[in-house]
Parts: C-alpha cells; sequence; structure tokens
C-alpha cells in the first residue's frame, strides 16, 4: 500500500514544501511568491541529492533498502532557530527500517547534520562515501498492544480515522533544561500494510516541537486480517532532550538525555554531521 508523498506531483510536492518549511522565516498567511517557491525548489534538491549519497542494507544478507524518493516531513524550529530540515525513511515496502532528519544550521552552513533513528528489529547497515557509519546493534523498542482499542475497522479509510483518534491519546513533554511540552502531527506522515508479517495497516506519526520531530509514533493493526489485528504501537527518540510520553495521562514510555557517549554508531539512535557537498555550496 505505502501512500507515500510519492503519490503527488514533484510541482505540488515542491511547492508545498517551500511554503510550509522551507522558505525563510514563519508563515505569514501570504501567498508563496515566485522567489519563495524557488527557494524552496532548491533546498529540496538540495536535501534530497544529499540523501542519495546514503545507502542502506540488511546487515545478515546485504538485500538494499530503498529511501522513500520523497521527503516524509518538512519541518522547522523557530525556537531554536534553524528551519528547511527535511524528514527521510528506508523501506518501500512495509514498515519503514529508519528514519533521518536531516538539516543545515543556515544557507552558508559548511555541514548537514543528521539524526538517525532505528525502527526495524533487523539489522541495517548505513553507508556514505563508501563506508559504513551507522551500524546499529541496540533493538528499537518492541510493539505494545492497545489496551482497550477497538478492533481494526475493514477499510482503509475507517482505520486512518481510528490511527487518528488513537493517536490524540498520547501527549509529550521532553527536559531540556526545563519541562517542554510537545505536541502530536495529527496527520500521519507515511502510511503502509504488510500482510505477509501480518501488517494489516500502519502509520508513522511525529512528535513535535514546532514541527521539529522529537519522537516517532508508529502504530500498526497488527494480525492476518482485521477481524483478528489488534492495534500496537512503538516509540522511538528522534531527538536528543529526556522525552516522557503518556497515553491517557499515564506515563508508557520515556528516554533519557541522550549522551554523546549514548549515541555513537552502534546506537538505535544516532547523529552524526557530514560535510556539505561542494557543489550544494557553490548554488
Amino acid at each position: 500500500m505505502n501512500r507515500t508523498l510519492s503519490d503527488r506531483s514533484v510541482a505540488s510536492l515542491l511547492l508545498l514544501l517551500a511554503v510550509i518549511g522551507f522558505c525563510q522565516g514563519p508563515a505569514t498567511g501570504d501567498e508563496p511568491t515566485e522567489s519563495a517557491a524557488t527557494d524552496g525548489e532548491e533546498q529540496y534538491r538540495q536535501a534530497a541529492e544529499h540523501m542519495r549519497r546514503f545507502g542502506m542494507r540488511r546487515a545478515d544478507d546485504g538485500t538494499p533498502i530503498k529511501l522513500i524518493d520523497r521527503p516524509l516531513l518538512s519541518f522547522g524550529d523557530s525556537a531554536r532557530a534553524y528551519n528547511r530540515g527535511t524528514l527521510w525513511g528506508w523501506g518501500k515496502a512495509g514498515r519503514p527500517a529508519a528514519f533521518m532528519e536531516l538539516f543545515r544550521a543556515g544557507d552558508e552552513a559548511d555541514e548537514w547534520h543528521h539524526a538517525v533513528t532505528l525502527c526495524s528489529s533487523e539489522r541495517v547497515i548505513l553507508k556514505a562515501s563508501k563506508a559504513d557509519i551507522w551500524t546499529p546493534s541496540q533493538a528499537p523498542p518492541e510493539m505494545k498492544q492497545i489496551p482497550d482499542a477497538p478492533a481494526p475497522s475493514e477499510t482503509p479509510a475507517r482505520r486512518l480515522r481510528q490511527m487518528k483518534e488513537l493517536a490524540r491519546r498520547f501527549t509529550a513533554h521532553e527536559i531540556w533544561g526545563s519541562r517542554i511540552e510537545l505536541r502530536l502531527l495529527v496527520q500521519p506522515v507515511h502510511r503502509y500494510d504488510d500482510r505477509p508479517s501480518k501488517i494489516v495497516d500502519g502509520a508513522v506519526f511525529v512528535v513535535a516541537h514546532d514541527t521539529n520531530p522529537e519522537a516517532v509514533l508508529l502504530l500498526d493493526a497488527l494480525g492476518a486480517s482485521p477481524a483478528e489485528a489488534r492495534w500496537h504501537y512503538s516509540l522511538m527518540r528522534s531527538g536528543h532532550a529526556e522525552i516522557h510520553v503518556e497515553f491517557d495521562e499515564k506515563e508508557v514510555w520515556t528516554c533519557p538525555l541522550a549522551r554523546v557517549d549514548a549515541i555513537g554508531p552502534t546506537a538505535a539512535y544516532s547523529s552524526f554531521r557530514l560535510p556539505v557537498e561542494a557543489a550544494t555550496k557553490s548554488k
């Protein structure tokens, strides 16, 4: 099924990215100018060009895991003084294997910032410039059944409504110097299924500061059929802060502040920087 942003035309996507994430400054509600759209298209082009330099494969058999060919989300964080970020995923079939946040601190920045999160039980290897740069040995959190959730509906449209309703029952905050409330982006950024793996339906939601992903929420209907399936969830960090997530006001997941020695290349969540390509800087 894999209903991603690739269902839209490239032109519409680029204009949307220019309006909501890539143009300078906060949204004003005005119609986008030609220069803003052009700026957004260029930022998207640079991010996509950089992402094509990565390769991911399964560690066990070397099978390539394909990059989803459009960003799942464009994001910004005005309070933390950066924007034009993109969220990417690997795994065009079924539940994605991993996500990556990509951003630059400014147009003239010499480095790309990356934060990569494992969400597959399979071991993966991420390669860049012919070198393995991320080989996570830690497993992501397992899927947990949501208590007292309604049975998944028979139709995709109704299941989407169910997932949105369930997602709204999750609330979150982070500790980053002080307590900061986070918000759920109620529109899923990716949707998938995998009937051979007994995933009837699934969706990726983002828990964010502004629109900057701090955690990723997966909701899956797991079972051989809708009649047999039950709703499950899993959460994983995509930011450095200490994070707490509640479901119906009861804490169900937390992760500590990410220490530098705990987010290295074998961790399920890792961050690193790479130089901005010379061709990108010159444009």
